[in-house]
């Protein structure tokens, strides 16, 4: 017997929340949005006060994980749809611990699988151990391999061959070694955040830069770095002196 579900959008992503909801009230209108939040405290206390059958949970919120957020829930008595523009590692650990995810873009069919497995459960809780299993498996080891997507189709890019990111009014350029630039149209600061923190940085807003693929850093105009692929990329001011101490580390 077809029923409505009360959901809550958990994103730091406006346009992400957005996007959602306009898929949701078309594919699936028995889904009764009845709030949203950007970032995990507001989302745990929401929680809280509205009960919901069912929350789609961004896995980056800002620098949180939507793991902190559960963290913050002891009992989660919800059917939790994880919803990551991550690569296949990701994915291969949300199928390991039975949980339902969504890949952004989100693709109506699965949404809609998706949304359809929520109505027929009957146990919306006992997520702990799987949610465990997951986070184990999530924090094991740094992706090797990114898949993004665009008009064209899916791309999959290895991480150790990625030398920089470089982005212009929405539209973000991956330029591999050995390969053809890849553009798809989502801001850097999506992909700033599914990268290892340890080996990307982002020195410019326009610029997110492998720091194993730098060639020099030159002092001139207050400062330019330049990748093995021959780019001269700016270094904010504001953003120096990160960038110095985290070139120490890779000296």
């Amino acid at each position: 017997m077809d029923h409505s579900l009360r959901a809550l959008l958990v994103d730091d992503e406006k346009n992400a929340r957005l996007t959602l909801k306009r898929i949701l009230a078309m594919y699936c209108p028995e889904v009764d949005i009845i709030g949203e939040a950007a970032e995990v405290v507001s989302a745990a206390k929401l929680i809280r006060q509205t009960a919901p059958d069912i929350v789609f949970l961004d896995i980056r919120i800002g620098q949180y994980t939507g793991f902190d957020l559960l963290e913050m829930l002891p009992d989660p008595q919800f059917h939790l749809v994880f919803v990551t523009a991550y690569d296949e590692y990701a994915l291969q650990a949300f199928e390991y611990s039975a949980l339902d995810y969504l890949l952004k873009p989100i693709d109506p069919d699965r949404l809609i699988e998706v949304v359809e497995r929520c109505k027929a459960s009957t146990n919306r809780g006992q997520l702990s151990d799987r949610l465990q299993n997951v986070e184990q498996q999530w924090q094991k080891e740094e992706p090797e391999v990114v898949v993004v997507n665009n008009e064209q189709g899916y791309h999959f890019i290895t991480v150790s061959s990625l030398i920089r990111l470089s982005s212009d009014k929405g539209v973000t350029t991956f330029h591999i070694n050995g390969q053809a630039d890849i553009s798809v149209a989502r801001n850097l600061g999506e992909f700033a955040r599914m990268l290892p923190e340890a080996l990307f940085f982002r020195c410019h807003q326009s610029h997110l830069i492998n720091m194993r693929w730098i060639s020099s850093y030159l002092f001139q105009d207050g400062g330019k770095i330049i990748t093995k692929d021959q780019a001269a990329i700016p270094l904010a001011r504001a953003r120096k002196d990160l960038f110095l101490a985290k070139l120490k580390e890779f000296r």
